[in-house]
């Protein structure tokens, strides 16, 4: 990682990249330029060095090598194909995304008790009200996910209905990343038919049948992803071989950033020419998270996005800063140890939540809810 000790300090010196949000974002702008001033008045030798043992604590915590493979290039392998351009976006949200790592990093270390106070922690052991949790002024849902985990996609039906049960005026679609946008206009959308699923629903099969039970309970499917992107994720067997071309570049940040700039197009079609809408965006964390370059959610600041992370220990690579800074207290950990010694079941069963109250934090640490799963449980198909 071919980064200069000069780079490292300034940027935790002076905050050159902050993803501020929408109209509510006065609080964390004054919030962030009060951190601005108060690393300024750090010491900069000391501002590099609590740089690098972040970046190492960040390699021992995700194992290995994926810190340095966040900030290198995507695709060394591949082709003279690629255009020009291309790499060099790649290149740029690479960089940007090394700073706003760092960045974040330094205004949740000077914030962590405040962060602490205004996280909800709650452990259920049935079914989440996410109606409740989920703010009714958001109009888009971001629910990030690992891939192809029944355990999550159970979640995700239950949150459908629950939300629709507490809010009875508004109109929920469902926009997913694992279904093709079958639209024929760039300024509209398309939703699916029970009979159009197995045309649609190309990339990972796994999501058939759950699409079916969404359409069958009444809720518009819409698809997001671009169809040349799901015909050479097939022809290069895209979802089990990250060494192919397709996978790295439609995974790689200017790949991500490319297609979220496509479904935030189809997800705006469906805002504007239905006034009582809230999408559903179900997607990969890599895609939803606020700290993510390209982020989908940023893209949809103006929609008051709320994103909401499935996740587990093994996935704390994709959420590193709220594992650190939000972690969940003694008292729940204590409970879950004592539930796992007496009745394994109902540990595999139980969910654990974070909810961040203050919108600062969550753009802080990438989310605004994270539901935690056991590995066991979540990684069960």
């Amino acid at each position: 990682m071919n980064i200069s000790w000069r780079s490292l300090g300034a940027c935790l010196a002076v905050m050159l990249y902050v993803p501020c949000c929408w109209a509510q974002k006065d609080s964390f702008t004054r919030a962030l330029r009060q951190v601005t001033r108060q690393v300024e008045q750090s010491s900069r030798p000391q501002s590099v060095k609590n740089a690098a043992a972040s970046l190492l604590q960040m390699e021992k915590t995700l194992g290995g090598s994926c810190a340095r493979d966040m900030f290198s290039a995507s695709f060394k392998s591949l082709p003279e194909r690629l255009p020009q351009e291309f790499t060099q976006h790649n290149a740029q949200l690479q960089q940007k995304a090394l700073h706003n790592f760092l960045e974040k990093e330094a205004y949740l270390s000077l914030q962590k008790a405040s962060v602490n106070k205004s996280v909800l922690f709650q452990l259920y052991d049935s079914v989440i009200p996410y109606g409740k949790l989920i703010p009714p002024s958001a109009r888009v849902v971001l629910v990030g996910e690992t891939h192809e985990q029944r355990r999550v996609m159970q979640e995700v039906l239950s949150m459908l209905v629950d939300y629709q049960k507490a809010h009875p005026q508004k109109k929920v679609y469902y926009a997913s990343e694992f279904v093709d946008d079958l639209s024929a206009e760039e300024n509209g959308f398309y939703a699916i038919s029970r009979e159009e699923i197995n045309k649609a629903v190309r990339k990972r099969p796994f999501y058939r049948p759950y699409t079916e039970w969404i359409i069958r309970f009444g809720t518009p499917v819409v698809g997001l992803e671009n169809p040349v992107v799901s015909d050479q994720a097939i022809a290069e067997d895209y979802t089990h071989n990250e060494g192919s071309d397709a996978y790295r570049v439609w995974s790689s940040p200017a790949g991500v950033d490319k297609r979220n700039n496509y479904w935030a197009r189809v997800i705006k079609n469906i805002l504007q020419k239905d006034p009582n809408a809230v999408v559903f965006v179900h997607a990969g964390l890599g895609h939803t998270n606020y700290n993510q370059p390209g982020s989908l959610a940023l893209k949809l600041r103006a929609y008051q996005p709320f994103v909401l992370e499935f996740n587990y220990a093994l996935g704390a690579n994709l959420n590193g800063l709220i594992e650190k800074y939000a972690p969940f207290p003694k008292n729940i950990n204590q409970y879950r140890a004592q539930l796992r010694a007496r009745d394994e079941f109902s540990f595999y069963n139980l969910l654990a939540v974070r909810v961040m109250q203050d919108k600062r934090w969550a753009l802080a640490v990438g989310c605004d809810m994270h539901v935690f799963f056991h590995d066991w449980a979540y990684s069960a198909k």
